[in-house]
């Protein structure tokens, strides 16, 4: 979700020193368009393929390896990302041009399929986990570990990480492709990649496995305790209905 937030931050820092595609339809205020793209195409291929075709051969994919996946898309992402800023840097130094801002799909296509196995997972599990009338604060405290939390930390990160987006001179503007080509902010991608790493070695572990296998286990335990009591005094109900029942039609000359 730190990768994710970056979509209307520091992607839009890169795309701003390139040069619009289709005509000027395309540029870094649009890009965000294919994540959007991104999640209906890989959700429904993920949504409708992927996990019936597992299904049928009776495999299912751990909630941490979902997470994993996740952030091993944004990984790609930024790698995409700095494979851009090496791009835009070598085009500029030999030529002194703006390279296409189609040179972004990739990294938002990347954000968007981590979004379809990261975010929808922890939608699911905080379902799970919440009992009762807890499911909605359970939704609620994804909601910001989700989407208020990594931008939290994102602000902090700027802010520590703010003199690679100034030039040499100590300059704050680098809106002009000759400002960025002397920034650093590479070094802001290769950070964020990073992080993104150390995401998916995390949920790879087999101990973060267990731990939120236990987690819903526990709670689909009590779930089905709870349907299981439910039915038992259904069932207790129904009994009591039909005896009343045959005592009134014995009752009756």
């Amino acid at each position: 979700n730190v990768a994710y937030s970056q979509m209307a931050t520091t992607f839009k820092v890169q795309g701003i020193v390139m040069k619009s595609a289709l005509g000027g339809y395309l540029d870094a205020a649009t890009m965000n368009n294919f994540d959007a793209i991104s999640v209906l195409v890989c959700g429904y291929l993920v949504g409708s393929k992927l996990y019936p075709a597992l299904a049928k051969r009776d495999v299912r994919i751990p909630t941490s390896y979902k997470f994993a996946l996740g952030s091993l898309c944004g990984v790609l992402a930024m790698s995409c990302a700095l494979l851009t800023e090496y791009i835009i840097r070598t085009t500029y130094a030999e030529t002194g041009e703006e390279i296409s801002v189609l040179w972004q799909t990739m990294s938002y296509a990347l954000i968007g399929c981590g979004e379809v196995f990261c975010i929808s997972a922890a939608y699911e599990v905080a379902f799970t986990i919440g009992s009762g009338s807890q499911k909605a604060f359970a939704s609620a405290t994804n909601l910001f570990f989700v989407g208020g939390l990594p931008n939290i930390l994102c602000i902090f990160l700027y802010r520590m990480c703010s003199g690679w987006f100034h030039t040499s001179s100590g300059g704050t503007s680098i809106q002009s492709i000759s400002d960025y080509a002397d920034s650093q902010v590479y070094n802001y991608f290769f950070l964020l990649l990073v992080i993104a790493l150390f995401g998916t070695l995390l949920n790879l572990m087999s101990p973060i496995k267990r731990w939120v296998a236990s987690i819903e286990n526990v709670r689909r335990d009590e779930e089905h305790e709870r349907e299981a009591t439910s039915y038992s005094i259904w069932l207790k109900r129904q009994h009591a209905r039909r005896c009343d029942t045959v005592e009134v039609a014995d009752g009756i000359p």
